[in-house]
């Protein structure tokens, strides 16, 4: 995403009337210091060669060492970026390089690790090694982060180094992360100085060099910068590449890893033909389209894989989205699942090939007063897999946290006994969790799994016992750390205080150009506290309000909607509740809102809005979150 659609955080003094404070439930950290940023390791690796003359053929061994001494590796893919060819059994490989080709590389196989570089300069005769990987790849644990959106910014640096440092301690050790896109915040029109992409170039690949082991980088749209423009002008497709493949390799790539071949895909393509008005001025910004010479190479590297492997792509968006015939592509070559960033969120779409995206691991480095929060309110973070067999299981991880509530989202509406689960990364020896509803008087959690990596612990609330409206659920670990998160509790038991009617608003399908928005297909019931108040009709775009009678009003009120269909659904704005000329909120809308104007100010208030049922599309964006049930928390004035 481009720096300034990046959502910020909380900001004081939003221009929205409101009888209630609201808090997201993150509690504030301890600010990164200079002398936590890791020194930077800088390593040797191979450059392209840009005034060699391109070879008419490459050829060359790869060869294994394996203790029973040398011999040709088989069937290894081996490519230059735009046509890929396997080795014979001698481990022989011919390939006919592209005219715009730079690097030759291979793709590790299952089982072996490369020794030595696995991509090389172009030239006549390029060989590689392999030798037998010491580990099993059975089971494995991976790292998904994305967004890293590194710069001379003495956050992102401290925050990257403290993402190293946390990877590395991870017991068992992660066998290699993946980076889904913009490593480093560069301007999308490529109007940073070449100089500035070098540095933050260095400060990405010199902190990442600390884990203990491989990573493999994305490289996203803010990556791309201005160097060597006059070579690689606008219209070419290797525009602004060079700085990535001096740094990191080639930018399209394949690694497998036990029953996984996972493939690198960048569409972001500096062509010339797409201009933005950004402060008064047309901007060339990259079409994000992956070009047909890529989509070939694509089809040909998972045609290539191991048998019996299925693809995993990572990717900076979804690339039904932003690669022609990849449904069909993805048929054919057994995709599963596609690893994306660039929306700042945690997300997950199931489609023909469904997406997770990994939240940002920036959060909001370069804005301090968003208290490093992803637009949805999730922490910055990352994504921990592992993988047994075919089957793959995860969770998100905060930056910096190990205690987690994971059970129920911000301003959640609570009624009756409700069960409350958290989760403890890691956890120490005799390490435990437990709970407050006041935020003074704590009890033990019980632990109910021990999932990879951490123990999930669980409470059981009576809602009964408290009075509705907003309450603050607290969880800390037995050695200090402490997370809060707002609820609201909607028993919904007393009469009605009110004596004046209220109105609810909301706009359905509204187009403000962030999403694709739907109406409705058939008909939708408005219910306030269970009662209908209303109907929406079948694909209609528009504006409602509906009266509420003072008697039906309590001092918690919940919204929800009943479809005739169970498959419908629809894109809503910000419902509002207004009683006597006072508007209302979600508290969850209200927090969401102030991330929004915490970036862009006031002006941001009503961008995006709210999915509704279980149609698709919409899919969740920065703009438009899945919710189905609204709370308004009311002032209990007669």
């Amino acid at each position: 995403m481009r720096a300034t659609l990046l959502l910020c955080c909380l900001v004081i003094g939003l221009s929205i009337p409101s009888a209630i404070r609201v808090t997201v439930g993150q509690d504030v950290k301890t600010p990164h210091t200079e002398s936590e940023i890791l020194d930077l390791l800088l390593k040797d690796t191979p450059k392209p060669d840009y005034g060699a003359t391109v070879p008419t053929e490459i050829s060359g061994r790869v060869l294994v060492h394996a203790p029973g001494g040398i011999s040709g590796a088989e069937d290894v893919s081996v490519t230059d970026g735009y046509s890929v060819t396997t080795t014979d059994a001698l481990g022989v490989y011919r390939l006919k390089p592209n005219k715009d080709a730079v690097f030759i590389y291979i793709t590790r196989p299952v089982g072996y690790n490369v020794k030595g570089h696995w991509y090389k300069p172009l030239a006549a005769n390029v060989d590689f090694e392999l030798k037998p990987a010491d580990l099993d790849e059975e089971e494995y644990i991976f790292i998904h982060v994305t967004d890293t959106h590194v710069s001379r910014n003495r956050r992102s640096l401290a925050g990257l180094s403290r993402f190293v440092r946390e990877v590395n301690a991870l017991t068992p050790q992660p066998r290699f992360v993946v980076n889904s896109g913009d490593l480093l915040n560069l301007s999308k029109a490529l109007v940073s100085s070449p100089e500035a992409g070098q540095a933050d170039f260095r400060q990405y690949v010199g902190i990442m060099n600390h884990l203990d082991m491989p990573h493999y980088s994305v490289s996203g749209d803010h990556t791309d910068s201005s160097y060597r423009m006059k070579q690689f002008p606008r219209g070419d497709h290797r525009c602004g590449k060079p700085l990535y493949w001096e740094h990191l390799g080639p930018h399209f790539f394949s690694f497998e890893y036990g029953r996984i071949h996972f493939v690198s895909v960048d569409f972001g393509y500096h062509l010339g033909q797409k201009q933005i008005p950004v402060n008064g001025k047309n901007l060339e910004y990259p079409t994000n389209e992956v070009q047909p010479i890529h989509a070939e190479w694509l089809r040909q590297d998972m045609h290539r894989r191991t048998p019996g492997t299925f693809v995993v792509t990572t990717s900076e968006a979804d690339l039904e989205d932003h690669c022609p015939d990849f449904a069909e592509m993805a048929r054919q070559h057994d995709v599963r699942l596609q690893l994306v960033g660039d929306i700042h969120v945690v997300s997950e779409k199931t489609r023909s090939v469904p997406y997770r995206t990994g939240g940002a691991l920036a959060g909001c480095w370069w804005n301090p007063k968003a208290n490093q929060l992803c637009p949805d309110l999730s922490p910055q973070g990352y994504l921990i897999y592992r993988v047994v067999g075919d089957k793959l299981e995860h969770f998100y991880k905060g930056l910096g946290q190990r205690v987690a509530i994971i059970s129920h989202r911000v301003g959640a509406p609570l009624r009756g006994r409700v069960e409350v689960q958290a989760h403890l990364v890691q956890p120490k020896q005799d390490e435990s969790l437990e709970y407050s509803l006041n935020g003074k008087d704590w009890k033990p959690m019980i632990e109910i799994d021990r999932p990879f990596y951490r123990t999930l612990y669980q409470a059981t609330v009576d809602s009964t016992s408290l009075t509705d409206g907003l309450f603050t659920f607290s969880v800390r670990s037995t050695s200090g750390e402490v997370r809060t998160r707002e609820f609201v509790v909607a028993n919904l038991r007393a009469p009605s205080p009110f004596k004046t009617n209220a109105e609810l608003s909301f706009t359905v399908g509204t187009d403000n150009g962030w999403t694709t928005h739907k109406a409705p297909d058939s008909k939708v019931d408005v219910l306030l506290n269970g009662t209908a108040v209303g109907t929406l009709e079948p694909d209609a775009c528009k504006k409602y309000s509906f009266t509420i009678p003072a008697a039906n009003l309590s001092k918690t009120n919940v919204l929800s909607f009943r479809f005739d269909e169970p498959t419908d659904g629809m894109s809503l704005s910000s419902p509002v509740l207004t009683v006597k000329d006072t508007e209302f909120r979600d508290p969850r809308d209200l927090a969401i809102r102030r991330v929004r104007t915490a970036h862009w100010g006031n002006t941001a208030v009503e961008w995006g809005g709210y999915i509704v049922g279980n149609a698709a599309p919409p899919d969740e964006t920065p703009f438009h979150r899945k919710q189905n049930v609204f709370c308004f928390v009311l002032n209990a004035t007669p």
